[in-house]
């Protein structure tokens, strides 16, 4: 069988987990107009490429991934929307694409969340993935930055070059509370339609006020565990979503990651449901020797001999003097980390999710048991901060 992998350099982590698993693989990462087939299968890791896959498997005859399917997947907009149609819409936050002041009314005392519909992730720049008190604290921002077309732009779109031109738009959603409980699952779905939850993570978040008036909620753990201690009515949430979606989009051979579930008080609410290859996986396969993603593939059974836990180090901010020899941590340094931990870079005391010239850092610990990997997390924490001196 020849496979095709489609993606993004970005997201080369989660390609290259993949290209291991298959025995017969291209991946392409540019000039997609380009691609001479036919292939048998195809893999995108990147949502935003779903709607190529889509006319080259038209063009080929394969049928795991219709246009349609590929237009509401890659749309954060529409597939809420679609969710909302198939009978789900307890789940979905409160979202709209605003084209007038008038339509931030709902939130005049509420807090919400700017998205792009389209893509997935961080990207600089924007108002992508900011959260503002209510309508009066975005009006303010707008005004004072000279945002002044906010509403006329984002009727008309724009073409983003990030995500394969597409035309895109901001999303104003619930902000959802950080006091929630979070979980976060992993499906796949086979070429004969069966649907399977891989593994589970649960997450923490923190708060960051960025300016006067921009704050973000922002992910700053995950970990993984026995999907026994999975809480019932999130797990029927899940399964019913996954059912649900997949039977009404027809699709085949496709990874998913998320979406997040946020519970708190009585409400279960749902986020960013990624048809792709997530971190998540592409770690656990990682720690697992790449054992992992093969056997999904190919219908075997797997098990996991370790839990992850990602985590981001939390350090005092401050301008970087000097640091002393860091090589004994590397062993628990995520892949992503950047190079900025060096002299005359600055820590922040909190790193806004758009910040692309400031030093990133977490941690993957692996072990068997939650309290071991935290306290591990604190010892290696401690020995990093330790290793750097400030002005």
């Amino acid at each position: 069988m020849k496979n095709l992998i489609l993606g993004y350099y970005r997201g080369r982590h989660r390609y290259q987990c993949l290209q291991k698993a298959l025995k017969n693989c291209d991946v392409v990462i540019e000039d997609f107009d380009k691609i001479k087939g036919p292939y048998d299968r195809i893999y995108t890791v990147s949502e935003s490429l779903l709607p190529i896959q889509a006319k080259l498997e038209k063009e080929w005859g394969i049928k795991n991934v219709s246009e349609r399917a590929a237009d509401i997947l890659s749309d954060k907009k529409k597939f809420d929307d679609l969710c909302i149609s198939i009978g789900l819409q307890s789940l979905i936050p409160h979202n709209i694409i605003p084209t007038k002041p008038d339509h931030l009314d709902y939130w005049k005392d509420k807090p919400f969340i700017v998205k792009p519909v389209i893509g997935s992730g961080s990207k600089p720049g924007g108002l992508n993935y900011t959260s503002f008190k209510n309508k009066k604290e975005f009006l303010s921002y707008c005004l004072n930055n000279k945002i002044l077309d906010f509403f006329t732009n984002n009727e008309k779109g724009w073409k983003d070059s990030q995500f394969n031109n597409r035309i895109n738009r901001y999303i104003v959603q619930d902000q959802l509370p950080t006091k929630a409980k979070i979980w976060g699952p992993y499906y796949y779905i086979n070429d004969s339609g069966v649907i399977k939850d891989l593994f589970w993570l649960k997450g923490e978040v923190w708060y960051n006020q960025i300016d006067k008036y921009r704050y973000e909620t922002k992910l700053s753990q995950w970990m993984s565990f026995d999907e026994k201690d999975v809480p019932d009515d999130i797990k029927l949430y899940a399964d019913r979503l996954y059912n649900k979606v997949i039977n009404n989009l027809q699709l085949r051979n496709m990874f998913f990651s998320g979406p997040d579930f946020y519970k708190w008080e009585d409400n279960i609410k749902m986020i960013d449901c990624n048809p792709r290859i997530g971190q998540g996986l592409q770690i656990m396969d990682d720690v697992h020797n790449n054992t992992i993603i093969p056997k999904i593939l190919n219908n075997e059974p797997y098990s996991f001999d370790k839990q992850i836990l990602w985590k981001i180090a939390k350090l005092k901010p401050g301008k970087i003097k000097s640091v002393k020899d860091i090589s004994h941590l590397k062993k628990y340094w995520l892949k992503t980390n950047n190079d900025r931990l060096r002299r005359g870079e600055t820590i922040l005391e909190y790193t806004h999710i758009t910040s692309d010239r400031v030093p990133r850092i977490s941690f993957l610990i692996t072990g068997t048991n939650e309290s071991d990997m935290l306290k591990t997390y604190q010892t290696v924490n401690d020995q990093l901060q330790n290793c750097i001196e400030y002005y």
